[in-house]
């Protein structure tokens, strides 16, 4: 891999705040409601991740396949790649420091 890592984890973490600003927002979430098909989808971290993380891997020009370059391939594989691992980590953090209220 030839990028820098602090490129690297700098996409990994605008990422992340990407995919939970786009899961929070209003303008998003009314766009979900008019269109029931795309609620379950944006409810997903690891679904928008993939788009949100191609679209980075892209900008960044961070390519996980290195030798091997595909136009838009690459980029696809890079963000299910980066959103998996940002879904694994979001999961463990909720798991240690997450809570659940009872009703």
């Amino acid at each position: 891999m030839g990028s820098c890592p602090m490129t690297i984890v700098s996409m990994a973490v605008l990422g992340r705040l990407l995919v939970w600003v786009i899961q929070t927002s209003g303008p998003t979430k009314l766009v979900w409601k008019r269109l029931p098909i795309l609620q379950e989808f944006g409810e997903c971290d690891f679904c928008i991740g993939c788009w949100v993380y191609a679209l980075l891997a892209w900008l960044f020009s961070i390519n996980l396949l290195e030798p091997i370059y595909i136009p838009a391939l690459s980029e696809i594989i890079t963000g299910i790649a980066f959103s998996f691992i940002s879904h694994l980590a979001a999961m463990g953090w909720k798991a240690r420091w997450g809570y659940e209220v009872l009703e």
